[in-house]
């Protein structure tokens, strides 16, 4: 892995662009294949030298697979690295699941496609309820509360976002979202199962979408 911390970030940076220029021929990955659609996510909190990293892989991406969709929440950490580097090639082709309209709006390129959770009709809404406790019935509770007042507030806020994390999966066909048909993630190390990012990997393999992590995907950029 190249050093970083003690030697400057713009040397860094340097030797991020260099590397990509090496990598986007030679970037294969077998599961990608024919595959239309991505999620490219994880979890907030980002070790400081991994996050160039998720940047370069993301524009690597988007650089070696021209037709390809990519897909995320626009939350902090994992989500916004990965955003960056699609959209430094082609905004057009990043689409963004928000849980509420205007979701860090700052952050969302004027080229992506935007679909918040409030667009979705009740029904819509109620299959997104059924989908998300076939993969974690323990929220049973909390969803249980957002479905009641149906709207946002501190006690439903945390079942927005887990509706948010079906949406991402599943798409919505009535406005031309289409499923998921791969995620690649970003996860914690001590807890890859925890949170959100468990919610949505949990929900993949629901649907048998095939999941890959760092675990995979870094080695291929720092090697």
């Amino acid at each position: 892995m190249l050093s970083y911390g003690k030697s400057s970030e713009r040397i860094f940076s340097q030797e991020i662009n260099s590397l990509y220029f090496s990598k986007i021929r030679r970037l294969t990955m077998k599961e990608l294949n024919n595959k239309k659609v991505v999620l490219l996510e994880g979890t907030r909190k980002v070790f400081k030298a991994d996050g160039e990293y998720l940047i370069l892989f993301a524009k690597t991406l988007a650089a070696k697979y021209p037709n390809m969709i990519f897909r995320s929440g626009n939350a902090d950490g994992s989500d916004e690295l990965f955003a960056k580097g699609i959209e430094s090639i082609d905004a057009k082709r990043m689409e963004q699941i928000l849980p509420y309209p205007n979701s860090h709006k700052k952050r969302l390129h004027e080229d992506s496609r935007i679909l918040s959770l409030d667009e979705l009709t009740k029904m819509e809404i109620e299959a997104l309820v059924d989908f998300s406790l076939k993969a974690t019935p323990n929220y049973k509770a909390l969803i249980a509360v957002y479905m009641k007042a149906m709207k946002k507030n501190r006690l439903t806020v945390k079942a927005i976002y887990l509706l948010r994390d079906a949406l991402k999966v599943t798409g919505l066909k009535r406005l031309d979202f289409k499923p998921a048909e791969i995620g690649i993630f970003y996860t914690n190390d001590n807890k890859p199962t925890g949170g959100g990012t468990g919610h949505t990997i949990r929900m993949c393999k629901l649907h048998n979408i095939p999941i890959i992590t760092q675990k995979t995907w870094l080695k291929l950029i720092t090697n």
